[in-house]
């Protein structure tokens, strides 16, 4: 999971960004598979205040993110998969919590399908155009 995102955000973004933050011990993952059990996209899960699984705080936003898809994937719905996948386990986890996420601007329609609205002004993350969106629940 770990060398997917490296290869997609570091190496084809070329965005040399501290991938390793603390936070996906206590996160929840999503990982896809291919054909031959190689990884190929993923997607990280975190609780209220950016926390894992057992932070029970009563109304903080909970978030996805490092959500990255190999490049022979892509253009076949995985990318929309997961982030449909993230949704569904953080309603599950925490209901009704507005979902919060730091999106590449470039990506501001593909989150709005999914009702997602710009929360900030476009902000410089490590060289690649960044905006806050919600989805309130």
């Amino acid at each position: 999971m770990l060398a997917l995102r490296s290869r997609v955000f570091v190496v084809e973004q070329a965005s040399p960004y501290p991938d390793i933050d603390g936070r996906d011990p206590g996160a929840l993952h999503l990982i896809a598979l291919d054909e031959a059990g190689v990884i190929v996209g993923c997607a990280r899960c975190l609780g209220p205040d950016g926390d894992g699984p057992d932070e029970e705080k009563s109304d903080a936003p909970v978030s996805f993110g490092r959500l990255a898809v190999d490049p022979s994937q892509r253009s076949t719905g995985l990318g929309r998969a997961l982030v449909a996948e993230s949704l569904t386990v953080l309603a599950e986890r925490w209901p009704g919590r507005d979902v919060v996420i730091g999106a590449q601007q470039h990506l501001e329609r593909f989150y709005g399908s999914f009702g997602f609205v710009r929360d900030t002004d476009p902000y410089d993350d490590f060289g690649i155009p960044h905006i806050d969106m919600r989805l309130r629940r």
